[in-house]
This record gives C-alpha cells, sequence and structure tokens, in this order.
C-alpha cells in the first residue's frame, strides 16, 4: 500500500511542478500586461479597459496552481520552532496533525470552489467588462488548482500514516518537514548559477 501511494504522490508532485511553472509565468505576464498598461495609459492616452479583470484571474489563478508547488517543495509558510524541540520519534506525528489540518483547510477550500464554480456554470455568469468573460472559465482554473492541492494534501497525509508505524521518521521529514537552511541556501545558489545538482 505504502508504495503505491508513493508512486501516486511522485505523480502528482511532478504534476504540481508543471502547474507552478505555469502559476510563475502567469505572474510574469501579469507584470507585462500591467507594466504595458500602466505605460500605454501614461504615454499614448489609452488603456486596454480589461487590466483589472485579466490581471485579477492571472492572480488568482497563479495563486491556485502554486499551492500544490509550494506542497510538493515544503515552502509553505510554518512555524517550526516547535517542532526542533521535540524528539525525533514524535516529530512524525506533528508533520501528520499538520498535513491533517492542511487537508481540512484543502477540503473547505475545494468545496467552496465548486460551489463557485457550479453556481456560474448554472447561471452561465460573465464578469460585467468589455471582455464578458464566463465566469466558469477563471473559476474553473482556480478550483483545478485548488483541487489538485486538496488531492496532494490528502495523499500526503495518507503517506506519512503509513510511514508512522513503520518508524520512517527520516522519509517522513523529507516529504513534509521544513527545508533546512543548507538546502535553502543550495536552492539560492543554484537559482544564480553558483551549484550545479
Amino acid at each position: 500500500m505504502l508504495g503505491f501511494v508513493s508512486r501516486i504522490n511522485r505523480l502528482i508532485d511532478r504534476l504540481a511542478r508543471g502547474m507552478s511553472r505555469c502559476a510563475g509565468w502567469l505572474f510574469v505576464l501579469c507584470a507585462f500586461f500591467v507594466t504595458f498598461d500602466v505605460l500605454a495609459r501614461r504615454f499614448f492616452g489609452f488603456s486596454s479597459q480589461s487590466t483589472t479583470e485579466l490581471s485579477g484571474y492571472m492572480l488568482g489563478v497563479g495563486i491556485a496552481w502554486g499551492l500544490a508547488g509550494a506542497l510538493e517543495a515544503r515552502t509553505h509558510v510554518r512555524i517550526d520552532i516547535l517542532i526542533q524541540k521535540v524528539p525525533p520519534r514524535w516529530r512524525g506525528y506533528l508533520h501528520w496533525v499538520a498535513l491533517a489540518t492542511l487537508a481540512v483547510f484543502a477540503g473547505f477550500l475545494a468545496y467552496g470552489a465548486w460551489h463557485t464554480t457550479l453556481e456560474s456554470w448554472d447561471f452561465k455568469a460573465t464578469d460585467n467588462s468589455l471582455l464578458k468573460t464566463p465566469l466558469v472559465i477563471p473559476q474553473g482554473l482556480w478550483l483545478l488548482g485548488i483541487g489538485v492541492f486538496g488531492v496532494m494534501a490528502v495523499l500526503r497525509v495518507l503517506e506519512v500514516a503509513l510511514l508512522l508505524p513503520r518508524g520512517g521518521i527520516r522519509e517522513i521529514e523529507l516529504l513534509t518537514g521544513p527545508r533546512s537552511y543548507v538546502e535553502e541556501a543550495d536552492e539560492a545558489l543554484q537559482a544564480t548559477g553558483h551549484l550545479r545538482k
């Protein structure tokens, strides 16, 4: 069972990394779009009239699509002062509680996103801008990101629950624990080209 859950988790991890990259490019596109609109208004006297709408959609989808990637990379904000003082054999249980809480939160988000998207679908809702964008499109993309995040959180809870009886604290730490300062420094060096994988 553990092997099966781990394989599914690794597949979801790859999906999450891809979605996270898409989210990053959405933020870059959003920045270019807003910059263009500001410069066009300032120097040429016109505006796209859709900057607020489109940048809002891009930010919402980008955040939702980045959630699973942040969970996979272990970059969610955590208060890890307590966990450093807990004996290693008990840390796994604290990680499980943190993940279970995150999974419940993701469930509430997914529930709200599902009902919002379904309501927009039922009413064929559009925004009230010049584009008249069907709201089900950005909300559906938002729901997809939150859904992948929720599935990933539940699978992480299950994997940690299966590792706990085996005493797999090292595997649990690598899967869910906060990243070490060395890992973060290596990532920064790698981003600047000073460290190779």
